[in-house]
């Protein structure tokens, strides 16, 4: 009888650490499986995020960090050797002012320290002499210029599109060559009066 329980006890206690070792390795079974889903779907929310195979097709993309933008017609302008970094970081400066003066957005950045950090009213003054320096910018480079920058910073439209606005009639290849040179004439423009702005 004894020897019967010392039996009956040994074999339940197998039979539990046997059911022990099973339901360890069901779990980690279950959650390898989870690990893998969640892989999966990691890679699927960022094909996601992809463009679609037409759109790589047409467009060039540049990979800055983790994301892919599109080339924009400033880089595309400046990798054909038609502007320089003049004209690149006029636009840049540009499309910072637009920001803070149509959005009331700035950009952050580590080397802009400032003493004052200002309150709402110094912050409206700036947003204020901001759209003041775009008004001047309009005037001098006068409407058709104005509208180009317009459409190559603010709308991020491509040489095409710009064409079919600028030139709807025509040879669209002779369209889009004009549109790339009045743009890189009028992104010239900006950074001459940008010069002019420091020199006085």
């Amino acid at each position: 009888m004894i020897a019967l329980d010392l039996i009956s006890s040994a074999v339940t206690r197998s039979t539990r650490i046997a059911e022990g070792i099973f339901m360890a390795e069901e779990l980690r079974r279950v959650a390898a499986g989870r690990q893998e889903r969640e892989k999966t779907a990691k890679a699927k929310g960022r094909e996601a995020c992809l463009p679609t195979p037409e759109r790589m097709a047409r467009s060039r993309f540049c990979r800055d960090g983790e994301a892919l933008k599109v080339l924009s017609t400033v880089a595309w302008l400046f990798n054909a050797g038609d502007i320089g970094d003049d004209e690149v970081a006029a636009a840049q400066r540009w499309r910072k002012e637009y920001d803070y003066a149509e959005l009331g957005v700035v950009e952050e950045s580590s080397s802009a320290v400032t003493a004052d950090k200002g309150d709402v009213h110094t912050w409206m003054l700036g947003r204020g002499k901001c759209a003041q320096r775009l008004s001047q910018i309009r005037k001098a480079l006068g409407p058709s210029l104005y509208v180009r920058i317009e459409m190559m910073l603010v709308r991020e439209m491509s040489f095409p599109d710009m064409a079919r606005l600028i030139f709807p009639d025509g040879p669209r290849a002779q369209a889009r060559t004009k549109t790339a040179a009045q743009c890189a004439l009028t992104l010239d423009r900006l950074s001459e009066y940008y010069k002019n702005i420091l020199r006085n």
